[in-house]
């Protein structure tokens, strides 16, 4: 069986970028050269985004293609996809910020283990 793009995940995704950047649809939509409608349609996961459309909000956001795509894609592709995507959060960080981070993802990670190890999640 074949399967296709996740197009609600794409949206959330694009959404989610969007206002990480602290654009509104409209700006976006110019910086991408595409139509405001067009953008609400993606992000309400209304229509499917051709590649041309997908590399030009990628490009606008400042983020990897795949990133966009990341849930639309298989587990292995899907990995690399967080990963760039982690890395792509982090770039702005000074190391102490990415130390702090990395610090409290470890914990974080830790504490959910535990849980796990004692019937929850």
């Amino acid at each position: 069986m074949r399967e296709g793009m996740n197009v609600k995940a794409l949206g959330v995704n694009v959404k989610y970028y969007r206002e990480q950047k602290d654009l509104t649809a409209n700006r976006l939509a110019e910086m991408a050269d595409v139509s405001l409608s067009h953008i609400k349609n993606i992000e309400s996961a209304s229509v499917n985004a051709s590649a041309k459309v997908l590399v030009q909000i990628a490009n606008a956001l400042e983020v990897p293609i795949d990133v966009l795509l990341c849930d639309s894609l298989k587990d292995s592709t899907n990995r690399m996809a967080r990963v760039m995507e982690y890395n792509h959060l982090l770039s702005d960080c000074n190391d102490a910020e990415r130390k702090i981070i990395m610090g409290t993802v470890r914990e974080l990670k830790k504490q959910l283990r535990d849980v796990r190890e004692n019937g929850g999640l």
